[in-house]
């Protein structure tokens, strides 16, 4: 006859039982452990990854701020203390510093950007460091050094038909200057509303067509009018054509074809190192912001290099961002860094200098643009005027003084300030000028002649 022990068995099923209760229990807290870890671990990379997009904001900043400030002026801090450091919020939790130096040892003739970038959230900090070598470029950009400056893009043509020039062609395209009101980052031109009490201006409540869609009405935005056509006109785009040319037009970075009588009037160009040659050269570049160009015809811009001869041909750089139009296009495009460069300069290191708004202090006086400045300083004459040759013009004052005599010479000193239009005539002959003075009106200057100094440009006329 057998016998059971039924309390052993009872005593191993609650070891059993305890055992795996116990496993669970580790394994348990093992996955609470490693979640928890993960979790720390995500936000640490979240965290870490903002702190390097801060830093990297820095750079770009740094960048930016190379571009526009003056030079000498973006120099900041210590790189061994970091307290000196240029500081800069992006929003609540995100910063970076700056330390912006001139390199040394291998990076001489550079610049070392240090920037760090910061991101606080919920009691953690982060930080991440980037250091980037900048090598930089010195260039004068200045709207005067150009053939040809154009700022307020229009839906038309900065340049158009079949003209030649010698040297750099800068086109911004930009769009005019607004005040926005409503900080919606575009401009707003008075959306339509129905005038219930017909009192001609919108009152709240009247039905109005919300073009934008930003839930409200929009008046009419203040902005600056540059060319006087009482519209606000937008920057050009990729459709837009900012420049062209055509027929036999061509744009050159030497004097070829100059006649030489005009070629003795201006200064000779200076000697540059090229493809192993000393070559003339005007350093003449191409740059368009906004707008298209358009190239036709036998048209070029810059021509094919050929070794041997005493001028450079081919342009030391072209900078269109909207690419090229017109039955030729690129294929007439002869540049050092070819033709697929999209504009060099950034948003706002060079702009149009506008002489009818914003305030202006010479000699401790302040008038409200440089053009009341010039008129307050001139002498004044109301009315249009044509410059004719062979025919005799005087307008004298104590501030400035144009005089012409039959013979097309034209002699200016100091500043005569013409509240009209200037117009220059007739065609195909020459105006021949001398003198040292400003010729400036508000309204439109016409040249139908040709317009050169009596001696050399720009040293002594």
């Amino acid at each position: 006859m057998k016998s059971f022990s039924i309390a052993k068995r009872r005593g191993s099923g609650m070891i059993f039982g305890l055992f795996a209760m116990l496993l669970l229990f580790t394994l348990g807290v093992s996955y609470l452990m490693v979640g928890s870890s993960s979790l720390i671990a995500a936000k640490h990379d979240a965290l870490r990854a903002r702190a390097l997009a801060c830093a990297e904001a820095g750079v770009e900043r740094a960048i930016k701020l190379l571009m526009t400030d003056p030079p000498g002026e973006f120099r900041w801090g210590d790189p061994n203390d970091p307290d000196t450091w240029y500081p800069e919020t992006i929003t609540t939790g995100e910063s970076f510093r700056l330390c912006v130096r001139d390199g040394a040892g291998i990076f001489a003739g550079k610049i070392v950007i240090t920037s760090q970038g910061t991101v606080t959230e919920a009691g953690t900090t982060v930080s991440r460091t980037v250091r980037v070598v900048v090598t930089t470029k010195q260039e004068n950009v200045c709207v005067w050094n150009n053939v040809i400056f154009g700022g307020v893009g229009q839906a038309g043509r900065s340049i158009n038909g079949n003209v030649v020039m010698r040297g750099s062609i800068h086109l911004l395209g930009d769009g005019e200057d607004y005040t926005d009101v409503d900080a919606d980052g575009r401009w707003d031109d008075n959306e339509p509303y129905s005038d219930s009490n017909r009192n001609g201006v919108y009152d709240l409540g009247e039905p109005y067509t919300d073009t934008d869609g930003d839930g409200h009405r929009d008046a009419r935005e203040p902005f600056v009018d540059a060319n006087g056509n009482g519209v606000r006109d937008p920057a050009l785009t990729v459709t837009d054509i900012a420049e062209e040319i055509s027929g036999t037009a061509n744009v050159g970075n030497n004097y070829d074809g100059m006649p030489s009588d005009l070629r003795a009037l201006i200064p000779p160009l200076e000697k540059v190192s090229w493809g192993g040659e000393q070559v003339d050269s005007l350093n003449a570049k191409l740059r368009v912001k906004h707008g298209k160009v358009n190239i036709s015809g036998s048209a070029t811009v810059g021509y094919p290099n050929t070794p041997g001869n005493s001028t450079k041909e081919t342009m030391d750089g072209v900078y269109v961002s909207d690419g090229f139009g017109g039955n030729k296009g690129a294929a007439s495009v002869y540049s050092d860094n070819g033709t697929t460069a999209t504009y060099d300069l950034g948003e706002d290191a060079v702009d149009m200098p506008l002489i009818d708004s914003g305030s202006v202090t010479v000699d401790g006086v302040t008038y409200p643009n440089y053009l009341a400045y010039l008129n307050a300083n001139a002498t004044v004459y109301n009315g249009n005027i044509s410059i004719i040759k062979g025919t005799p013009l005087s307008i004298t004052g104590p501030k400035g003084s144009l005089v012409v005599d039959g013979a097309g010479n034209m002699t200016i000193s100091g500043i005569v300030y013409i509240n009209g239009n200037i117009s220059f005539y007739p065609a195909k002959s020459r105006i021949v000028y001398s003198g040292v003075g400003t010729l400036v009106t508000p309204n439109s200057v016409d040249v139908h002649t040709d317009l050169v100094p009596a001696h050399r440009f720009p040293t002594t006329d």
